[in-house]
């Protein structure tokens, strides 16, 4: 499930995890804590959504699914330090099917809008942004075949508090606090001449994505679209677009 699920776009697999290590989840469950998961998650017809909606309602950006290895359902699990902490128990054992985690594995998602602001060259010295590979266990490995590499990269980045990020070389992380000033200075010096693919960047150019939170979700849920999206995010978006399905 990318890009977009039951008719919403925005919410956006991040892949396979372990859930938790010795009883210790990974997530807390949010189950009973919000009217959207308050049912019996062993019968719950659309886990995924339930859990989205009720991760939307307080704000988190970050949710997990887990079945168990059951064929229905689905327990919700999400928190502030979602985005953070999804991660911390790797994912080589993780197995899980059909979108909703598997035992002691959960599918995880974000609820981050992510849009592509632009394509620009990396210095002659180094990345044009500061590079954030290792700095989280989503982001370990190797970046040019990561899948889900640029949900990945807007999680963490999300999570240390940035909202603007780029990729590079298929796959690499870039982010820091500046790194739209740094974005645009390039770009108006030498953003000219870079070639980036698929928004993935290139050896020599970085594609710059904005992360403009889940109020575009709560639109979609809610029906409004009016006053309810966070100052600054249409002039940030100007002259940018929203990544399609990869």
């Amino acid at each position: 499930i990318n890009a977009e699920y039951g008719g919403i776009e925005n919410i956006r697999n991040l892949g396979c995890w372990i859930r938790e290590q010795h009883n210790i989840p990974a997530i807390s469950s949010f189950e009973g804590q919000n009217i959207h998961v308050m049912d019996d998650y062993w019968h719950r017809s659309d886990p995924i959504l339930s859990c989205a909606k009720a991760a939307a309602a307080e704000g988190f950006n970050v949710f997990a699914v887990s079945n168990q290895g059951a064929q229905l359902g689905g327990e919700c699990f999400t928190s502030c330090s979602a985005a953070k902490d999804f991660a911390k128990y790797g994912h080589k054992r993780a197995r899980c099917a059909a979108g909703t985690g598997g035992y002691l594995s959960m599918d995880v998602y974000s609820l981050d809008v992510v849009t592509h602001l632009g394509c620009i060259k990396n210095t002659l010295t180094g990345y044009a942004i500061p590079d954030m590979e290792a700095s989280h266990p989503a982001l370990f490995g190797q970046p040019h075949n990561r899948q889900y590499a640029i949900e990945k990269c807007a999680a963490v980045s999300r999570s240390k508090g940035y909202t603007v990020f780029g990729i590079t070389k298929g796959g690499r992380c870039l982010s820091s606090g500046d790194a739209y000033t740094r974005y645009n200075k390039i770009q108006a010096t030498t953003g000219y001449g870079a070639n980036c693919q698929n928004e993935k960047g290139s050896e020599h150019s970085i594609s710059v994505h904005i992360i403009t939170g889940i109020a575009e979700f709560e639109a979609a849920i809610t029906g409004n679209t009016g006053n309810n999206r966070r100052k600054g995010i249409n002039d940030s978006r100007r002259g940018g677009r929203r990544r399609n399905r990869e």
